[in-house]
């Protein structure tokens, strides 16, 4: 199931875009060139399914639409860095309830380094705090962290 969350935030991630999609035609949109040295910005809506998972077991499955914040950092032509911060609300597969995501997700891609930060907070008391990383070459994610509502923590 580690996995699952990640190839789904590579599926979209690498497959939310199409060729006549209007955030991707030069005139207006937010997606820019990449520089030799600096960082681009860019915004774009894509989906989002996680499990939640406290002290190693999958306890609820979350999912929706959010808006994607990207910051992508070069040098010398290099994707040295990318940020992705995704906002909007998900919806739990087990109650309904629906949590409002704070993430923020850095991957240093010179060094190989993912790592990730999720504050849930749900409409019915429902609070995750997720922290973890996961391997750029196997693409494994490890939950290295989770604090959970009335439930297990790790």
């Amino acid at each position: 199931m580690i996995y699952f969350s990640l190839m789904v935030f590579l599926f979209t991630m690498g497959c939310a875009k199409v060729a006549n999609d209007p955030a991707l035609q030069p005139d207006g949109n937010q997606l820019k060139a990449a520089p030799v040295n600096g960082s681009v910005s860019y915004y774009y809506t894509g989906g989002y399914i996680s499990p939640l998972v406290c002290d190693g077991v999958q306890v609820d499955e979350i999912w929706g639409n959010v808006e994607w914040h990207v910051i992508d950092h070069y040098k010398n032509g290099v994707n040295e860095w990318s940020i992705y911060t995704p906002t909007g609300s998900l919806t739990s597969k087990n109650t309904g309830e629906v949590f409002e995501i704070h993430e923020s997700d850095k991957i240093m891609w010179t060094q190989g380094i993912y790592t990730f930060h999720a504050n849930l907070v749900g409409n019915q008391g429902g609070h995750y705090i997720l922290f973890g990383h996961a391997d750029l070459v196997t693409w494994e994610i490890v939950f290295d962290k989770a604090i959970c509502p009335n439930g297990p923590q790790n």
